[in-house]
């Protein structure tokens, strides 16, 4: 990535720490480029014919059940935060052709997965930010963080606790000193080419 793409994801990102939760009010996202590309054509290719496995990254206490929550986003771009999760969707400008309702439903139980609908693509990459703060992601796990993409409603899960996917994409950690007292806020923002359904995922991922 360009020292141009970090600087334009880092103010994303920074724009994402500052924002209000669970708002239905969605201010115009930065204007941003394909900063962070999507699995190549054969990670595609293999995990649509044979499927891909990979640890998800898990709350330190899970939901007890679904949370879900609304905001609408359009050609101008659109915005959501909801800081109790720990996560921010940031939709930019020409990514979307028309003006859409979308539905966020954080996943009850302890893997930090998000189903959003309806299911849609996009022009450009939506960029999904998760705060790493009260889950499983250490220092070193932060180094091997993915987004992954799950087929259906919910993520399927093998006997031991690995998630079957059909896609992985890279993420940038970002690491924000903030506070009076310095605080160090870890941050994991991957950029995604559709909806519906994402976890944020730890370690390399092998096919079934």
């Amino acid at each position: 990535m360009s020292n141009t793409g970090r600087a334009l994801l880092g103010l994303a990102v920074a724009t994402s720490l500052a924002a209000v939760a669970c708002s239905d009010v969605s201010p115009l996202a930065p204007a941003a480029d394909r900063l962070t590309p999507v699995a190549s054509e054969s990670q595609n290719l293999l995990g649509g014919l044979l499927g891909l496995l990979i640890a998800p990254v898990k709350r330190t206490t899970p939901l007890a059940n679904d949370v879900s929550w609304s905001f609408h986003a359009g050609s101008g771009g659109g915005y959501t935060s909801n800081s109790s999760l720990g996560l921010t969707v940031s939709i930019p400008p020409g990514a979307l052709s028309s003006t859409v309702k979308i539905t966020v439903t954080a996943l009850k139980g302890a893997p930090v997965a998000y189903r959003f609908e309806p299911h849609l693509e996009f022009s450009k990459d939506v960029y999904i930010t998760q705060n790493l703060k009260g889950t499983s992601a250490g220092l070193l796990m932060s180094l091997l963080i993915k987004g992954a993409h799950f087929p259906g409603d919910v993520p399927a899960y093998t006997s031991s606790g690995l998630a079957i996917v059909d896609e992985v994409v890279p993420a940038v950690i970002n690491n924000l000193l903030g506070g009076l007292l310095g605080t160090l806020t870890r941050t994991a923002t991957f950029g995604v080419g559709h909806f519906t359904g994402w976890l944020v995922a730890s370690g390399n991922e092998s096919a079934m």
